[in-house]
């Protein structure tokens, strides 16, 4: 009986001993209920991550080696459009390894077939598969694919250091672990996707922004050009019936100036009534008055189609005539002459006499929109290889509905009588014919500003 017992004992341990040869001695190992818990509770946790891919697989390699008591866990990436090569949870050897051995294991079965398989014992070399070199530690492990829709797009890999660790459970395990892998990567596809889409609808969106920008610059370019050609047009045709008025006129209202004069002295010598020379100055008075229109209308015919030869001039230094002429204008007035002129010369290409014209005519208008007291400044500077004068008024403003009338030719604000509704086509005829433009920007009650800019003339214009 002790000999059989003896015998019992040393046949148990030898048992015991060819078992731990083998690696085949039990271990602790989880349940599959377990298991499927822990499934649940990362499948959660990833559904609740920010959409980084990089972070949810980092999680859940790290889960999964802890899930299976595994030495090392990791994703090795398939596809052109992720961020990453691998993501592993264990030894840095693993994943330098892994990486250089998909790279140079090209016919591997799960690549190839795209089937899970598993090495029980890395001893025992494969010869349909090369199996993993990157540590000799590893003794057995699982490669399974992963794969959205019919596409490979990673591998999973689960090693152990114990021969046989994974049996077919865990292979059914890994492969749910494999497939909440491939619903990351499709997650993070479908934003990248979206967030490319995002990005070519944007630039469309930017495209399309810049293109209804240069439209409407288009656009206003032809309303500028139209406005342009007709006010061009407008000149023109004023220009012929002021040189056509102008010559007809000019002659009987001659002789009737000369007869007045002639009529004023015969009276004065035979002694007519008072009533009757005061009647004669006001018939004078009138005919002058016809003198000047007829004045302007020449004036604007020979503008319209006269051509100057200009001249290097400074801006200031005409200006400075006009300054005197319009001193002794507003003489005993309550306005107030504002000179804010550039220290600095200022050089146009010009005829001086016209644009003093211009600048007369302007100043005029705004004296006559001062009712009581008030001022006008007058402004100049250099802008960007241009050359601008400006003229502001405190007067009364005009409406809004007259800026877009004011270079009509015959149209006035000024009560009838007061003006004859030339001095502003005049005015810009003359600049056109410089090559420059005026704008104007007029409040009700606040005032008007004329502006008014030339292009500068460079030394080379001397």
């Amino acid at each position: 009986m002790r000999a059989s017992g003896k015998k019992k004992i040393n046949s148990t341990e030898t048992s015991k001993a060819k078992l731990k040869d083998l690696d085949l001695e039990s271990h602790h190992q989880k349940t599959k209920f377990e298991v499927l818990s822990a499934l649940i509770k990362i499948s959660t946790a990833i559904g609740f991550m920010p959409t980084g891919l990089k972070t949810s697989l980092q999680f859940l390699v790290d889960e999964t080696k802890k899930l299976f008591d595994a030495y090392g866990c990791a994703i090795f990436s398939l596809a052109g459009n992720v961020n990453f090569d691998v993501i592993f949870s264990g030894p840095t050897d693993i994943g330098r390894g892994l990486l250089k051995d998909f790279k140079n294991t090209p016919k591997c079965l799960v690549v190839r077939d795209e089937l899970p398989f598993i090495a029980q014992d890395t001893s025992r070399k494969d010869k349909k598969c090369k199996g993993f070199e990157f540590d000799r530690k590893v003794k057995s492990y699982a490669c399974l694919p992963i794969s959205t829709g019919n596409k490979l797009v990673g591998v999973l890999v689960v090693s152990s250091l114990k021969r046989r660790a994974f049996a077919q459970d865990h292979l059914e395990l890994m492969l749910s672990v494999a497939t909440l892998a491939a619903s990351v990567i499709q997650r993070a596809q479908l934003f990248y996707k979206l967030e490319e889409e995002k990005r070519r609808l944007e630039k469309a969106n930017e495209e399309i922004n810049k293109l209804n920008t240069d439209l409407e610059a288009k656009i206003e370019d032809l309303k500028e050009a139209q406005n342009q050609i007709i006010q061009t047009e407008k000149l023109a045709v004023a220009g012929r019936l002021a040189a056509g008025v102008a010559h007809e006129v000019n002659n009987p209202i001659g002789i009737i100036i000369n007869r007045i004069e002639c009529l004023q002295s015969e009276a004065q010598e035979k002694g007519v009534s008072e009533d009757l020379i005061k009647d004669l100055g006001t018939i004078g008075k009138y005919a002058h008055r016809i003198t000047k229109i007829v004045e302007d209308l020449a004036i604007f015919s020979r503008t319209t189609y006269s051509e100057s030869v200009f001249t290097r001039i400074d801006i200031n230094d005409v200006l400075t005539d006009v300054f005197f002429l319009v001193e002794q204008k507003i003489r005993g007035k309550k306005i107030r002459l504002i000179k804010k002129i550039n220290p600095e010369s200022l050089f146009v290409m010009g005829d001086s006499g016209r644009l003093e014209q211009v600048f007369i005519n302007i100043i005029d208008n705004a004296i006559h929109a001062i009712s009581d007291n008030g001022s006008i400044t007058v402004s100049t500077r250099a802008e960007k290889k241009c050359i601008q004068t400006e003229i502001s008024d405190s007067g009364t403003g005009m409406p809004e509905e007259h800026l877009n009338k004011i270079y009509d030719p015959f149209f006035s604000t000024k009560e009838v009588g007061k003006g004859t509704g030339l001095g502003l086509p005049i005015s810009q005829a003359i600049l056109t014919d410089h090559n420059a433009s005026i704008g104007v920007d007029s409040r009700i009650n606040k005032g008007t500003t004329f502006t008014i800019t030339f292009p500068e003339a460079s030394e080379l214009n001397k």
